[in-house]
């Protein structure tokens, strides 16, 4: 501890020094952004017109998008835990998905920077609070996990990209962060820090099977994917027939329409089920980029409703604590119900295009792709899943 302990103190001295003089410097600053952009944020101007008009002329490969995390979350830390040495109470670390440099990070962390939703969420599970996180992750949370919104309230804002000078001050012993959401190189003078890959946002499973490496919890990653997959096999078996089902899912703001694929966060879930995609929406990266010019998420205009129709369809916005935009989405969605080319979709005449929270938008986490899965059970089920979902790391 007496290692760590002047480690802190060196890396904190050596940080001010250069956040003061970067204040120093005539340089002009580059734009801050208010959160990570692998969804289409709704501060992002929309893709070219170009692109959203591309007509997919073929039918879709039968491809299903894969997780890295499912198959063996141990496989990848234990084979380098004994590559380099590490300060009694450290282990190192290596991943896969790790986009920052092997570390050696705390055993047994009690000062957490947590800068990704996923990470804040097992803490969480574990009955941690993080010492500081990013401010749009906690405007977000407290709505799409109410029963968290208490403890959330008491975490200080770091902005995006956190600044540095406010996580100095927290004195963390760990940072967990995704690509972008911390300079690397002056955090890791602060305390060690473990930056993932933006794919752990894709998928649940690769993000909470990541965090759980990182905080040596992989048994409590492995209820939770015993629990998810309980409760997909009942939502199947319900189903009967879930192929035969082609779900639409878009998001609908007053930025624009997207489709969101399968290689989305709720499109794994709507795979993991094994729901069919309608044709305009079942390309993976790459496939996609041909036929439309963009991966992911593929924005529309309302004249091409063919692109937008299925069996159901799911629409979603992204949540917002700000009245002001709660009240301009609001505005869009009751204009756009109202028009003349959503009302002519079949899917809407049948009365299954259904308008879901904005956990839809989110659910790169347990909570949140299961909180999808619920809503899957009410609106094609018409049914709850009768196993409960693991809320707690202590939950027997």
């Amino acid at each position: 501890m007496r290692l760590n302990k002047l480690f802190q103190s060196l890396s904190i001295f050596v940080v001010i020094a250069t956040l003061l003089a970067a204040c120093a410097s005539n340089a002009p600053s580059a734009p801050v952004a208010s959160q990570p952009t692998n969804a289409p944020a709704p501060t992002q101007a929309a893709p070219s017109a170009a692109a959203s008009e591309a007509i997919p002329t073929e039918a879709p490969v039968a491809e299903e998008p894969t997780a890295t995390s499912e198959a063996d979350p141990d496989s990848t830390s234990e084979a380098a835990s004994d590559s380099q040495e590490c300060p009694t109470g450290f282990r190192y670390f290596d991943h896969e998905l790790l986009v920052s440099e092997p570390t050696c990070i705390p055993e047994n962390p009690e000062r957490i920077v947590a800068l990704d939703m996923g990470s804040v969420e097992l803490l969480l599970l574990m009955g941690k609070t993080p010492v500081g996180s990013a401010s749009w992750l906690l405007s977000e949370m407290p709505n799409l996990l109410p029963q968290y919104a208490e403890t959330l309230s008491t975490i200080p804002g770091l902005g995006y990209p956190a600044e540095l000078e406010t996580v100095t001050s927290l004195k963390p012993d760990l940072i967990l962060a995704t690509d972008g959401a911390i300079d690397v190189e002056l955090a890791s003078q602060i305390a060690p820090t473990v930056v993932g890959s933006f794919q752990v946002n894709e998928h649940w499973k690769d993000g909470i099977g990541f965090w759980s490496e990182v905080l040596g919890q992989q048994a409590l990653y492995q209820r939770m994917l015993e629990n998810y997959n309980t409760r997909v096999e009942e939502l199947r078996t319900l189903l009967g027939k879930p192929e035969d089902i082609e779900v639409s899912v878009i998001s609908t703001t007053s930025y624009g329409i997207w489709l969101w694929m399968p290689d989305t966060a709720p499109g794994y879930v709507l795979t993991d089920v094994g729901l069919s995609r309608p044709e305009a929406q079942s390309y993976l990266k790459g496939k996609s980029s041909e036929v439309y010019g963009a991966d992911q998420y593929v924005t529309v205009s309302l004249e091409r409703v063919d692109t937008l129709e299925g069996d159901v369809m799911f629409y979603f916005t992204y949540d917002s604590s700000d009245p002001e935009e709660i009240k301009t989405e609001q505005a869009y969605l009751e204009d756009l119900r109202q028009q003349p080319l959503w009302q002519s979709m079949q899917v809407v005449k049948n009365g299954k295009a259904y308008f879901v929270p904005g956990y839809w938008w989110r659910s790169q986490t347990y909570l949140l792709a299961n909180r999808v899965l619920d809503d899957l059970y009410k609106h094609l089920a018409n049914a709850e899943p009768s196993t409960p979902v693991i809320s707690s790391a202590n939950e027997p």
